[in-house]
């Protein structure tokens, strides 16, 4: 099983948080006014990665647990981020907001990533019995496609689908991402990232 942390949401959530808004394309916005919605609303998302390796990686892929489907969870209180890991919950000790202000907008390789990005809306769908405006995001230069679905009443995400092949030819990874905003709350006998480390030191 993987060590690491699966934080497909958090990283596009800080990266949509971090981005200057006038560097993109006008048609993004909607994308990126949803992230920046959800990241003061209390969120419990499910995600699901699938990653698929190369023919020559694949079998050591296998071997350490790096391939296949995997499960996962995050939540945000609006203050407070938890992901899970296995079968804890890792206190994160900050929220989405503040994870964002940890990015440099200024930085050059965030820059040169949200000037890259293309979207265009797509035909509106219903999620959970919502409607919901659907989008689609391309982006050449982090690899990262993703299609995004979008509440028409509350302007909040409802699901997403990610597609990275940042690596290139080596692995991809396919990650579907769905979003519940009923009954929000922090985990019970949640432990910070620092008591995580120290476990798996002993």
């Amino acid at each position: 099983m993987k060590s690491r942390l699966s934080s497909t949401g958090l990283v596009c959530l800080g990266v949509a948080l971090a981005t200057p808004a006038l560097a993109m394309d006008p048609a993004c916005q909607p994308l990126m006014q949803s992230q920046r919605n959800m990241a003061n609303t209390p969120v419990h998302i499910t995600l699901t990665e699938t990653e698929t390796w190369s023919k020559n990686l694949s079998r050591a892929a296998a071997s350490i647990g790096a391939s296949g489907t995997k499960k996962s969870e995050e939540i945000s209180t609006g203050k407070g981020v938890y992901v899970r890991h296995g079968e804890k919950w890792i206190d994160m000790q900050m929220s989405f907001s503040e994870m964002a202000k940890m990015g440099d907008p200024n930085d050059p390789d965030i820059k040169k990533a949200s000037e890259a990005a293309r979207c265009k809306a797509l035909p509106e769908e219903t999620v959970a019995g919502l409607t919901a405006a659907v989008y689609q995001e391309h982006n050449p230069e982090s690899g990262i496609d993703t299609k995004i679905w979008i509440s028409k009443s509350t302007h909040l995400p409802l699901k997403a689908e990610i597609t990275n092949k940042a690596a290139g030819a080596a692995t991809s990874s396919f990650t579907v991402e769905t979003y519940d905003y009923k009954n929000v709350q922090a985990p019970v006998g949640a432990i910070s990232m620092k008591q995580m480390m120290d476990e798996h030191r002993h």
